[in-house]
């Protein structure tokens, strides 16, 4: 079995690819530094077909998304008396 941490962006992706990541969110640029690591063949794969980046912005998008719905799940069970209060409280002058 090959040592996967020494598999390197450049190894792996091309120019543009990386050009490409590097302007997208820093949750999707560790992603990739994981395909890359984890999957460098899958990831050559995906490069090659020129999906890799499409791929990438997918399955970030649909993490983030599942994200955010288990914290509002989180807040939807947590009892009103237990949430920190919302803006609206602290809207106003604070009392002398």
């Amino acid at each position: 079995m090959s040592d996967r941490a020494s598999v390197s962006f450049e190894s792996v992706l091309d120019s543009p690819s990386i050009n490409e990541i590097n302007k997208l969110s820093p949750y999707a640029i560790q992603l990739a530094e994981r395909w890359v690591r984890d999957w460098p063949g899958k990831t050559r794969e995906l490069v090659a077909s020129g999906k890799f980046i499409s791929a990438l912005k997918q399955r970030a998008e649909v993490d983030s998304l599942r994200e955010w719905r288990q914290r509002i799940r989180a807040v939807r069970t947590t009892p009103k008396s237990d949430l920190p209060p919302g803006p609206e409280a602290d809207s106003g002058p604070p009392s002398p």
